[in-house]
Formats: C-alpha cells, structure tokens, sequence
C-alpha cells in the first residue's frame, strides 16, 4: 500500500506505521511507548489514528 493510500486510512496498524516511515519493530514500538505517536489498543490491538501522523509530520 502506498504512503498516500496509508494516510487517508482512519486508522492504521503497527505494521502499516513501520511501512509508512521504513521504520523497524523495535523503532515503532518505542515510539508508541514513549507517546511520540498517538495510539490506542481495540480488543488486544495497536490502532493508531492518522490524523496527528499527518499533522505531526505534515503529511
């Protein structure tokens, strides 16, 4: 999936985030730990809402 089909998703997954930003497990995780990506857990799932990605970034 490209960057731009990433992007208007609502939300994406932890995989999708490290495909995004060509970022490692570990990268992504400890981004999501230390709260410098804004993320959500939905029945035991990382969701991560792409409006702040976009905003942060300027996406």
């Amino acid at each position: 999936m490209s960057q731009s089909e990433l992007l208007q998703k609502e939300f994406i997954s932890v995989a999708e985030l490290m495909q995004l930003f060509d970022i490692s497990r570990a990268t992504a995780q400890r981004l999501l730990k230390s709260g410098e990506v804004v993320n959500s857990k939905l029945g035991g799932k990382i969701i991560i809402p792409t409006r702040p990605l976009r905003e942060k970034f300027g996406l």
